[in-house]
């Protein structure tokens, strides 16, 4: 079997390249077969053994990749990949249904309660009368893989708690667009990569310090109101997204 060569780099990634490195790798490779050595795989990526020595645990940790002592490292199993395109707001749900695989909601929480002055800067409403919201907390599996930790805060105008029953599927999205009386317009998202806190670490499964991409959202209405500010982490190497950019001619 000939293994896959990984995306060769040139400088020292990031903790989320080498990620994103190692997973491509991994979803060319079926299970049982054996990675690089150390050395050689720290070398193709141009990165410490340390550096590669830890992204390597963080596989093993969630069941991705076996490391026994004295032989090598194998695939165990082969990773979900949810792949999308940026331009279009669409749920992780109806993503990984599009791609054929099954999703499950964990450790739903659920609460009314005002809004803290965060969450009143990110619905982009003056701070010195908070509103009540809907917060909703969970965590989306994907073929039994925990994959992202979401939050959405919703001014209860929009959104109670008894509409999240017990066939949530967890898109707040989705239940939003069920509203007839309400027309969403886009979605302003900033993204960046984060080290995994101790609390979310233990809801996804990794271990703190690990690499996350997180995505902070505001979702429009037509009338330019913000009716949804979530704040969701990706575990990287599940997802793969891409942006359709125009050229602008002269």
């Amino acid at each position: 079997m000939t293994v896959p060569e990984p995306v060769s780099l040139n400088i020292r990634l990031p903790h989320v390249q080498v990620e994103e490195a190692i997973t491509a790798m991994i979803g060319q490779m079926q299970p049982g077969d054996q990675l690089p050595t150390e050395p050689a795989l720290a070398k193709r990526l141009g990165v410490s053994r340390a550096t590669l020595r830890e992204v390597l645990r963080t596989f093993a940790e969630r069941g991705i990749l076996v490391r026994r002592q004295g032989v090598g490292t194998f695939v165990t199993s082969r990773i979900p990949i949810l792949e999308t395109g940026l331009e279009v707001l669409e749920s992780l749900e109806r993503m990984a249904k599009r791609l054929g695989l099954a999703t499950k909601v964990a450790h739903l929480e659920t609460c009314e309660r005002a809004a803290t002055p965060a969450e009143m800067a990110g619905l982009a409403l003056p701070g010195n009368n908070p509103v009540e919201v809907l917060v909703v907390d969970r965590v989306i599996t994907v073929e039994n893989e925990p994959v992202a930790d979401l939050r959405d805060v919703v001014p209860l105008g929009y959104l109670r708690k008894e509409a999240i029953g017990n066939d949530f599927g967890g898109s707040v999205l989705d239940l939003l667009l069920q509203r007839n009386d309400l027309m969403l317009s886009t979605s302003r998202t900033d993204i960046i990569a984060e080290e995994t806190g101790p609390h979310c670490a233990a809801r996804l499964s990794i271990s703190p310090g690990s690499a996350l991409l997180k995505l902070t959202a505001q979702l429009y209405s037509y009338d330019e109101k913000v009716v949804d500010y979530s704040i969701s982490y990706f575990v990287p190497g599940h997802f793969k997204f891409h942006v359709m950019r125009r050229v602008i001619n002269k």
